[in-house]
């Protein structure tokens, strides 16, 4: 291989070639100037905080189907415990942190709350059936998130190394 440096008959004079013994030219890279790694390190910097804040947005998603899971596992074991005793001690919350203790009978119809302001009426076992639904789709839906945040959470860390060896190679401009 050589460099041809002086060919005018081609476009591009002056510019480095790279020549093979097969005849085959091409371009040699150009050493980039200084505003284009600055260039490249802001378009990185910026791609870097758009990524952290899918990062953080994925996170916080993730955490609130969690907490709606605990919340959801707790009601399911509640459920089945109430059900299986004859006389239940509850306490009826109704605001300002202050609490209504009831005992009742055995309980056998419940009131799920199914979204969007929407309460029905069911027996326990469908009472249940309900809970294991919800509890599976939570399942699912953190299991994707934590896929999601674990996915960005790489690309970020090779969009900082690659900031990293832009930021510690020296220019030669």
């Amino acid at each position: 291989m050589f460099f041809d440096l002086s060919n005018p008959e081609r476009p591009g004079r002056g510019e480095p070639r790279i020549s093979s013994s097969s005849g085959a030219t091409r371009r040699a890279p150009r050493p980039e100037t200084q505003a284009q790694v600055e260039e490249r390190v802001n378009q990185l910097v910026a791609e870097l905080r758009v990524l952290e804040a899918y990062y953080q947005e994925i996170d916080v998603r993730r955490q609130t189907a969690s907490a709606a899971l605990l919340d959801t596992r707790a009601a399911s074991e509640a459920l089945n415990a109430m059900s299986a005793t004859s006389d239940n001690d509850l306490l009826i919350p109704i605001g300002g942190g202050m609490l209504i203790p009831v005992t009742s009978g055995p309980l056998k119809r419940f009131v799920v709350n199914v979204g969007a302001g929407i309460a029905i009426e069911k027996n326990a076992d469908s009472a249940k059936i309900f809970l294991q639904s919800r509890e599976s789709e939570l399942e699912k839906a953190v299991t994707a998130l934590e896929q999601q945040r674990m996915e960005v959470g790489s690309r970020l860390e090779a969009g900082r190394s690659a900031l990293q060896q832009l930021t510690q190679s020296p220019n030669k401009t």
